[in-house]
């Protein structure tokens, strides 16, 4: 269990590193597309988030509560991911929301597996 458990972490780490950096370095206008009515700087902070979260879940391999946070907190992030896209869809845009509700409910097991 434990190796599975770890890969899915280092799965997670690469997902939301990916996604972090995407929306730290992306280009203004883009990103503005990509989610509208959000500011700019609030897409780069989620991005800072989403990045630091991955980070979180590979770095304290020694430190088990660290990557039950960071477990956590990636679990919020796809929360907040799955209510960007309620939002889009009750205003008619198609915006597929299966991806972030796996994540979450990925990064909440690997936050429920740290505790125990």
């Amino acid at each position: 269990m434990n190796t599975a458990l770890w890969v899915v972490q280092v799965v997670l780490a690469v997902l939301y590193v990916i996604a972090g950096l995407g929306k730290i370095m992306g280009q203004g206008p883009m990103l503005e597309k990509m989610m509208p009515g959000f500011s700019l700087a609030l897409i780069r902070l989620v991005g800072l988030g989403e990045a630091l979260a991955g980070l979180g879940l590979v770095l304290p391999a020694a430190a088990r509560r660290w990557a039950a946070v960071a477990g956590w907190a990636g679990a919020i992030l796809a929360a907040e991911a799955v209510v960007f896209v309620v939002y889009h869809l009750s205003h008619g845009a198609y915006v597929p929301a299966g991806a972030s509700l796996v994540l979450g409910l990925l990064a909440a097991f690997v936050a429920w597996r740290r505790l125990t």
